[in-house]
């Protein structure tokens, strides 16, 4: 979906790339293309941001969330061929194509709805109130900026998407940042009204509860990153998102629905094509075998063997020879990903009613909320069953009564955590991967042997993009002194593991 921009008797200016398109009126309308549309379409340019999301421009893309790096980081996948992310030899990744694309759509959105004249546009209001405008695009704006601060730590937040007069943004602090963000999902999910509806909304089809329910969630889930930093701080927030209301059922999990079409199908079908780059990592199939779980046979695909063999992460060099990967018509000695979630059509759930299930299930442990382990074990509970009905298992009560899946309160934290992991198989790699290093569950490999990270070890953070260096000096050297160097294993600053 191309985005449609606002283009008429003034500058246009998006992000740090600085595109400028300008009219200039000479002699009448004369320069006035009759086929460019001469006001911005709030609905398309909603799509764009969550379509940006969504990777379709391939599960490479910066702004994907199950995007190739964040699910190898998180060890659901070991790479077949070429092995450059598995072991962190690239340390750069370029943040700009947030802010020029899914941040600048979502900002136009919100300063259109916010103005006096053109919030009352028909190209504005046929879209939803301004309210619910607003109030969707501030959620998904909060959701896309809390992916890239867990990433990065410090970035820039207040002076951002200025335009102009922003060019060179000051990176703020991670803990003001999340102090924001909340602010602005509490803001936000009490902002809905019922006036009109959204009409162009894939994500949760204009439905204001569902949106007010995970914009709560993501507090929550944010409230609880701060459980070694901040537990008091922490506490008080989960607690408000708590009692506001979280997501209810895998009706309001929050879901990018790809198309069994090639325009906007699913990446790891593209993927699996022709390249076959990917294969599901021994230490997801193994931990799914040692429970008996039965989402191996949805998540794994099975190898010519008809058994389901994982590749160990980091695998490299001659040792890859080893394996095949094979195709999906004739598969190899390793296992594919399986159809169920790699299809063309296939979904990539980003925040799950079960993920949600088990951050209360770890808040009831720790005791900020009420009912202690008892409460814990039922939420756990309910989280299993949750990501087992999501992919069509009826049935929890043998699973979870095996002694390696059963509830304890003494390893409670690792079994939360662990099946969290596996819930989020293929959806936002990134929070996966913010999880294990809040709290080191589940054991991963760490270190990788042969990993070019400082002592190998799974990265703390990514490093800032090349441009902040060249055209952002001062402000770089600024966040470096205050956050540490920059390098994969300065940690962020919730991440006191």
């Amino acid at each position: 979906m191309k985005r449609i921009f606002f283009i008429n008797k003034f500058t246009y200016i998006i992000g740090a790339g600085v595109i400028i398109l300008a009219s200039c009126k000479v002699g009448g309308d004369v320069n006035v293309n009759p086929n460019q549309a001469t006001t911005v379409q709030t609905g398309f340019m909603f799509n764009s941001a969550v379509q940006a999301l969504g990777g379709i421009n391939g599960a490479g893309a910066t702004t994907n969330l199950n995007s190739y790096a964040g699910e190898l980081y998180s060890q659901y996948l070991s790479e077949t061929q070429y092995t450059n992310e598995s072991l962190f030899s690239l340390r750069q990744y370029d943040y700009q194509t947030y802010y020029t694309g899914p941040l600048k759509d979502l900002q136009t959105i919100i300063d259109l709805n916010q103005d006096p004249v053109k919030g009352k546009l028909q190209d504005v209001v046929k879209y939803g109130s301004n309210n619910n405008q607003l109030a969707a695009a501030r959620i998904l704006k909060a959701f896309i900026y809390l992916t890239i601060t867990d990433r990065w730590g410090d970035i820039p937040y207040s002076q951002a998407l200025k335009g102009a007069s922003g060019f060179t943004p000051a990176f703020d602090a991670q803990k003001d940042i999340y102090t924001d963000l909340m602010k602005e999902l509490d803001e936000a999910q009490a902002q809905f009204d019922n006036n009109g509806a959204l009409t162009q909304d894939i994500l949760f089809q204009g439905d204001n509860n569902k949106w007010k329910h995970w914009a709560n969630s993501l507090h929550a889930i944010m409230a609880l990153r701060l459980s070694k930093i901040d537990p008091a701080t922490g506490r008080t927030e989960f607690a408000k998102a708590f009692a506001a209301g979280l997501m209810s059922s895998n009706e309001e999990n929050a879901v990018y629905t790809y198309l069994a079409a090639q325009t906007n199908e699913n990446p790891y079908f593209t993927n699996y094509r022709s390249r076959y780059d990917y294969a599901v990592s021994s230490i997801f199939v193994n931990t799914l075998k040692g429970f008996n779980d039965p989402r191996l046979s949805v998540l794994v695909a099975p190898t010519s063997s008809g058994d389901y063999v994982g590749l160990q992460y980091g695998t490299n060099g001659a040792a890859l020879s080893a394996f095949k990967i094979g195709t999906r018509k004739l598969p190899g000695n390793i296992s594919q990903i399986g159809i169920a979630v790699s299809d063309q059509g296939s979904p990539s759930v980003w925040t799950s009613y079960a993920q949600v299930l088990f951050t209360e299930a770890e808040a009831a442990h720790l005791g900020w909320i009420s009912g202690g382990d008892a409460t814990a074990e039922n939420y756990y509970n309910q989280g299993v069953t949750a990501s087992l009905a999501q992919y069509g298992i009826t049935t929890a009560s043998a699973y979870l009564a095996q002694s390696s899946v059963k509830f304890s309160a003494a390893t409670a934290v690792n079994q939360i955590i662990t099946q969290k992991w596996i819930a989020g198989f293929l959806g936002d790699g990134w929070e996966s991967w913010a999880e294990y290093r809040r709290t080191g569950f589940p054991k991963l490999l760490d270190p990788v042997p042969g990993a070019l990270s400082p002592g190998g070890n799974i990265p703390r953070r990514q490093q800032y993009p090349q441009t902040e260096i060249d055209l952002n000096k001062t402000n770089y050297n600024a966040v470096v002194a205050r956050q540490g160097p920059d390098a994969l294993n300065t940690r962020v600053y919730w991440d006191r593991q």
